[in-house]
């Protein structure tokens, strides 16, 4: 299965705290990221852990899927991944995050949520339209994972812009975790072409075409 790496763009900027929405930010520099292994997590973290009592087990599940198109939630302290499941009258790409956790609902958070690294898998032909402006091939697969640069999901505190060493070590973390996700489906062996992106605020923010397969 070949892996093809793509230039990236990113510049940590002051992000919104809420889920839509922005305000300004002072831009940083461009850099690319090329396509290196990741580290292997540490070994308490790939064994098994008890369930997030938060998560709202009626409507997802821990066991990876790549034949329908769904949201997703990464627990950054467990490495526990949750998708959401196939239930009668739901779309599981269309279902909110909040939704996934005990206490939200489809059009209210839960501060719960904070601790999760938010995400949407799109199998072929269940996307469309732009990104922040950026176009996406939606006759493939995506992984699309949100970023935020001041943001951290382990302590859950916000990271000023002016502290640039902290915000840049943020970033690589939730760049290794994204990196985390989209292996595990990529060993899932889906039989179309897959690529992940991380999308911050704004295009500025984010990273399209990390890496791309061709698929099985």
């Amino acid at each position: 299965m070949q892996v093809v790496a793509k230039t990236n763009k990113i510049a940590a900027h002051r992000p919104d705290v809420t889920e839509r929405g922005s305000v300004h930010r002072d831009q940083r520099s461009v850099r690319q990221r090329p396509a290196t292994p990741c580290r292997p997590l540490p070994a308490h973290s790939r064994t098994s852990v008890q369930p997030d009592r938060k998560i709202n087990r009626s409507y997802c599940t821990n066991r990876i899927r790549v034949d329908y198109a769904h949201v997703g939630l990464y627990d950054v302290k467990t490495r526990e991944t949750w998708i959401a499941k196939k239930r009668w009258g739901t779309v599981p790409v269309r279902v909110s995050h909040a939704r996934l956790l005990v206490g939200g609902t489809q059009d209210t958070s839960t501060a719960d949520k904070d601790k999760f690294l938010c995400f949407w898998f799109h199998t072929p032909d269940t996307g469309e339209g732009y990104v922040h402006g950026y176009p996406i091939e939606w006759d493939e697969g995506h992984l699309l994972i949100r970023l935020d640069p001041n943001w951290n999901y382990l302590t859950r505190t916000f990271i000023p812009s002016t502290d640039t060493a902290k915000v840049e070590k943020n970033i690589e973390q939730q760049y290794a975790w994204g990196r985390h996700i989209f292996e595990s489906y990529v060993a899932k062996g889906p039989k179309f072409p897959l690529s992940w992106h991380m999308i911050g605020p704004r295009a500025a923010d984010s990273m399209f075409y990390v890496q791309r397969i061709e698929g099985k």
